[in-house]
């Protein structure tokens, strides 16, 4: 499914106003993405999504968003995941560059996302809670988002696991990587929290106590990470110049190929298409 943004007025939104949420810190504004390699290609620079570049260019992300939440209000969900576009990264045939978690608060009638974001000239991440307007009030390679909608069921276990700020915590490594190892525990990106975070929540069997079953989890479960090729020059470049691409956790085998595992977006819709057939997908530009 495919709609418009329209032009009305962003609406002010804040924290959930419950105790678990409320201890979740709030952050406005842009956020970086977890597979942007633009920390690759352009060697020197500390963002890769920035701040949008003209009053239109936020007016538009403002718009996708409150689209967004209008789609969401009518589906019914309680529980969603959304995803945005804030790099060209065809030439690593991935798409959605960022992903979180979309939650309803009933009480205020609102959409607040969780995801994990590394703040410009920083080499830790932080986990943030973030108005659905304002998640997509960043530059956007382009207008258009995506909602990831669970069965019922696993929209309540994903509620009941992003709204644990101990368990939030307990599978958060600030140490942040762009293209953090998907079964390595050194590092992790901001799509990898989500996916970890995400096999807490639909491990059925508790077997989920800490970052490494959760990705043991999510091999036995059949997971497959995306995979982007970065030439030797590149990856020399990276590691000069960026605070945030680290080859650390990756194999030798990787490196010769020069073929890497990452956690993308897409590989994350794929997985959750295959383990939920109440699953929908819908495209909002």
């Amino acid at each position: 499914m495919t709609t418009d943004p329209g032009q009305a007025a962003p609406r002010s939104l804040s924290g959930f106003g419950s105790a678990p949420a409320s201890r979740l810190r709030h952050v406005l504004g842009a956020a970086l993405c977890a597979l942007c390699l633009c920390g690759v290609a352009g060697a020197g620079q500390e963002c890769g999504e920035r701040s949008a570049t003209s009053p239109q260019a936020q007016a538009r992300g403002l718009a996708l968003g409150e689209r967004l939440r209008d789609q969401l209000e009518q589906s019914g969900a309680s529980a969603a995941l959304v995803a945005r576009v804030g790099l060209d990264l065809s030439e690593f045939n991935q798409h959605f560059t960022h992903m979180g978690l979309a939650l309803r608060d009933h009480v205020r009638k609102r959409w607040l996302v969780l995801h994990l974001l590394n703040p410009c000239g920083k080499s830790d991440s932080e986990i943030v809670t973030q108005p659905l307007e304002r998640f997509y009030e960043v530059y956007l390679h382009e207008f258009e988002a995506l909602i990831v909608t669970p069965s019922y069921a696993r929209q309540v276990a994903l509620r009941k696991a992003f709204m644990n700020p101990a368990l939030a915590s307990q599978l958060h490594q600030p140490a942040y990587n762009l293209i953090a190892h998907p079964f390595n525990t050194r590092f992790q990106n901001s799509n990898q929290w989500i996916l970890e975070m995400s096999a807490k929540a639909f491990d059925k069997g508790n077997t989920v106590s800490d970052r490494a079953s959760a990705q043991d989890w999510l091999k036995r479960t059949g997971y497959e990470p995306g995979a982007v090729r970065i030439s030797t020059f590149r990856r020399t470049g990276a590691a000069i110049f960026s605070a945030h691409v680290s080859f650390a956790d990756h194999t030798e085998e990787e490196r010769t190929k020069q073929i890497y595992q990452v956690i993308t977006a897409d590989s994350i819709v794929r997985f959750l298409a295959a383990q939920d057939p109440g699953l929908t997908l819908v495209t909002v530009r």
